[in-house]
């Protein structure tokens, strides 16, 4: 999102808190530049997350699930 500095001074918080909300960074031009908010860490939404295929076992039987059991048929 980009955003006037005068509009950024008016909406301030409300900025800051829908830029940690979303993860979207905001973006401000300035006369000899740009300056940018960014959160340091963006919290990702499991529907964003791409899908592996790969792991066929429930969370409780990754425990139980040793490499010795591991088969080059398994990966493919």
């Amino acid at each position: 999102m980009t955003i006037k500095s005068s509009e950024l001074r008016r909406h301030l918080f409300t900025v800051l808190d829908r830029c940690l909300e979303t993860g979207e960074a905001v973006t401000i031009p300035r006369k000899s530049g740009t300056l940018r908010i960014a959160p340091l860490h963006r919290r990702l939404n499991v529907a964003e997350l791409p899908e592996r295929p790969g792991v066929l076992v429930d969370g409780d039987g990754l425990d139980r699930f040793s490499p010795s059991q591991w088969s080059a048929d398994a990966f493919s």
